[in-house]
């Protein structure tokens, strides 16, 4: 596969890991996130397996059809060798109908190309959007912005740097 290579194949879901796998690649698909398979969301005070769910219906959406998907390798996924790609069930883009149909939330900023697609999901109460689901940015704590660029590295240097500065002052306190 080179370039924004394409496959037409058969897609099997990898709920735990938030993947698809079409042929043999595994996907992440771009613009958009499934909610983790132990997602319970609230629907008029009554808990719902809305991560079940959301799986199960892409896992119905993908079932005796294939998958025909763009990969995009100059977007790298944050799992590694994980492609990202856009995919399509004959003319329909599967990326697009799982937001428009209230099952995954855009990733990204506010200019997501499923942007639009996300609110209206919303405005019609339809998938994770019924009884007041609340998406996930809004209750995260945010990262500082310090921290956002941190590497493994990085982190592990300040937390050395801690751990000196606390022994420094029990040693100082210690001292006669």
């Amino acid at each position: 596969m080179t370039g924004t290579g394409q496959a037409a194949e058969p897609a099997h879901t990898f709920p735990d890991n938030g993947l698809l796998r079409v042929g043999d690649q595994l996907i992440s698909l771009y613009g958009v996130s499934l909610p983790a398979p132990g997602q319970v969301c609230e629907g008029g005070d009554v808990p719902w397996p809305c991560g079940i769910i959301a799986w199960q219906t892409l896992d119905q959406q993908l079932l005796n059809t294939e998958l025909n998907c763009v990969y995009l390798p100059l977007l790298r996924s944050s799992r590694g060798t994980t492609l990202t790609a856009e995919c399509w069930i004959g003319e329909q883009n599967l990326n697009r109908w799982l937001v428009e149909t209230g099952w995954a939330l855009t990733v990204g900023d506010t200019e997501s190309a499923y942007h639009a697609d996300e609110r209206l999901a919303q405005q019609n109460n339809v998938g994770l959007w019924r009884g007041g689901f609340i998406p996930p940015d809004t209750w995260r704590p945010a990262r500082l912005e310090e921290d956002a660029a941190c590497s493994v590295c990085t982190a592990r240097h300040k937390s050395i740097i801690r751990t000196r500065e606390r022994k420094r002052k029990l040693d100082e306190a210690a001292a006669p």
